[in-house]
């Protein structure tokens, strides 16, 4: 009887493990937001949001017309994303 309880409790909690894997995957990468705009414009949308959000992001300037910024907040990050040849920016958030 013992066998029986075991292996159903083995077999829970392989289950509850990949559902949280599979949550936890699934929750990595929201798109908040995606448009078409200009280089120009979109770097003030990074520069705008330093001042609102009063943090400073980490820029990585991926070439000459793309940039990523990325804001560390409480509970994830936000990330801009830039993309001039494309001429447009993303806005997505990743909790943690």
């Amino acid at each position: 009887m013992e066998k029986i309880g075991n292996k159903l409790l083995n077999k829970v909690t392989f289950v509850l493990l990949s559902i949280l894997s599979i949550s936890q995957a699934a929750a990595e990468e929201t798109i908040i937001k995606q448009e078409k705009i200009s280089f120009e414009k979109c770097l003030k949308v990074i520069a705008t949001s330093e001042d609102k959000l009063s943090i400073a992001p980490k820029i990585e300037e991926v070439s000459d017309l793309k940039r990523v910024a990325i804001f560390i907040l409480i509970d994830g990050t936000l990330t801009i994303t830039c993309d001039g040849q494309e001429g447009n920016v993303t806005v997505s958030t990743n909790t943690d």
